[in-house]
This record gives C-alpha cells, sequence and structure tokens, in this order.
C-alpha cells in the first residue's frame, strides 16, 4: 500500500500553498532519500514503492505531479506514465522520471510518452526544486528559498552597529532574502546589505521589492522582501553551498553512496 509522509496536502508554506507530490521508488534509500529532501523543500508527499500502489493511490487523491523510477517490481515506470497520460482523469499531472537508468531508449520512450522531464540520479536538489516548479507553478522560483535565521546589517555598517540593529534573514535564496526588521524600508529603494553567513561578511547591493509594517502581510510582523541586484560570484557560491548544505543535512543517497556535505 502507498504510504502517506504528510496528510496536510492543503496547508501553506509561507505565501503559496504545499503541493501534494506522489513519489515512486522500489529502492527504500532512495525513496527515503526524494521524499525527505521534498519534504525539506516544503512539499507535501504520498511514497508508493510500486506502480500499482502509486495507480491505487490516484484513485483517492489527485496530486499536483508524480516523480517515478523507471525500474520497479511490476509493472515499470514507463508502463505506469502511459497510463497516467492515456487516463482523461489524470493525464494532465504532471511526470517527472526520476531514475538511475542510462538506458537511451528508456528515455525516448518516456519522452515519447510525454513526461514533464527525464532526470537521472543523483540530481542536484536545485536542480529538481527548479524542475518541479517549472512543472507545477505559474509563477514558478528558480531557486530554492531556505527558512532560516541568520543576523544581517542593513545599511553602513558603523550605522548599524550604533543603532543596535535586532534585524536578521528568515528566508534565503541564491537571489534574494526575506528579512525580518523593525525599520522596513519602502518598496523600490536600494539598499547595502551585510549578510554574516558562516563567519564571512558577504555584501551584496539589493532592491526592496515589497515592504510590510506591524500587523501587514502573511506573518503579521515588519519586514522587507529583498532581491540583489549586484553580488559578487564567490558570494553567491557560498549562498548556494550554504543552502544545499541545509537542505541536505543528515540525509544519505543510499546505494548512489555517500553523505552530502
Amino acid at each position: 500500500m502507498a504510504e502517506t509522509v504528510l496528510k496536510n496536502a492543503g496547508a501553506k508554506s509561507g505565501d503559496r500553498e504545499k503541493r501534494l507530490l506522489v513519489v515512486v521508488d522500489g529502492d527504500a534509500a532512495h525513496l527515503y532519500y526524494t521524499s525527505m529532501l521534498l519534504q525539506r523543500l516544503e512539499y507535501n508527499i504520498h511514497t508508493a514503492k510500486t506502480a500499482e500502489d502509486a495507480l491505487e493511490l490516484m484513485n483517492v487523491a489527485h496530486p499536483a505531479l508524480m516523480l517515478t523510477e523507471t525500474a520497479l517490481g511490476g509493472m515499470d515506470g514507463v508502463e505506469l506514465l502511459k497510463k497516467i497520460k492515456r487516463n482523461p482523469q489524470t493525464f494532465s499531472i504532471p511526470v517527472i522520471m526520476l531514475t538511475s537508468s542510462r538506458d537511451q531508449a528508456v528515455k525516448n520512450a518516456c519522452l515519447q510518452e510525454k513526461c514533464d522531464a527525464y532526470l537521472q540520479k543523483p540530481v542536484e536538489p536545485d536542480v529538481l526544486y527548479a524542475t518541479i516548479q517549472k512543472a507545477t507553478e505559474s509563477k514558478p522560483r528558480q531557486f530554492i528559498r531556505l527558512n532560516t535565521t541568520l543576523n544581517v546589517i542593513v545599511g553602513d555598517d558603523k550605522a548599524a552597529e550604533l543603532s543596535g540593529t535586532g534585524d536578521y534573514i528568515t528566508a534565503l535564496s541564491e537571489q534574494g532574502m526575506y528579512i525580518s526588521t523593525a525599520k522596513p524600508k519602502p518598496a523600490g529603494l536600494q539598499v547595502r546589505i551585510t549578510i554574516l553567513l558562516a563567519g564571512s561578511r558577504i555584501k551584496v547591493e539589493g532592491m526592496v521589492l515589497y515592504s510590510f509594517q506591524r500587523g501587514e502581510g502573511p506573518l503579521k510582523t515588519p519586514g522587507m522582501g529583498i532581491k540583489f541586484v549586484r553580488i559578487s560570484q564567490e558570494d553567491q557560491n557560498v549562498i548556494k553551498v550554504y543552502i544545499k548544505r541545509e537542505i541536505t543535512k543528515g540525509l544519505t543517497m543510499g546505494q548512489i553512496g555517500g553523505t552530502i556535505f
């Protein structure tokens, strides 16, 4: 039987609905790794070890997307894809093939049956996230948005120290961040920001995209969303590595081998 990892499919994640995804994989280690990773990426997950269990699950749930291995016990992933895409009730559900197969014929068969993407294991978390976003969202995010807590200095270092600022980052991506602050800047203003990350001071220039005063916004606390307009490639890589490390912390790749960071 299919296993329910999370049940609150209608829950909200920030300003977005948490999408329900089905993950199908006969390998327990891969199934665990993928489902846990996707939970950390703020998705609700149903898991199944066989195509038959996945089809049974879809009789009672309508997921936003399915990820499936091609090599499964019993019915294989290609046949599962066919059944989904040729059924009027399920053909609109995006299907991503996430597989260990290196067989070009298998890939060609999946593409012919209109899978939405064909990814080979191991896949980088940011690639998987961007692929799912593209398939499920009208305004997809390109980069992972990590919920975190990091100290930050808005404006000149000396001015911030004198004011005793208590600003901090609550969400971080390679493109920008959300800063919780008692004194949010107005939208459209360009500001200098110093991110205190892993013993380093990352200096960026950002544009305020939106700003909330106390009692406004989804969290009802003051803060502002920032888009990076100037950041060095080196500092962007530091942020990328930090996000990947946090997202994959403690997860192993099973038979692929090794632990991420």
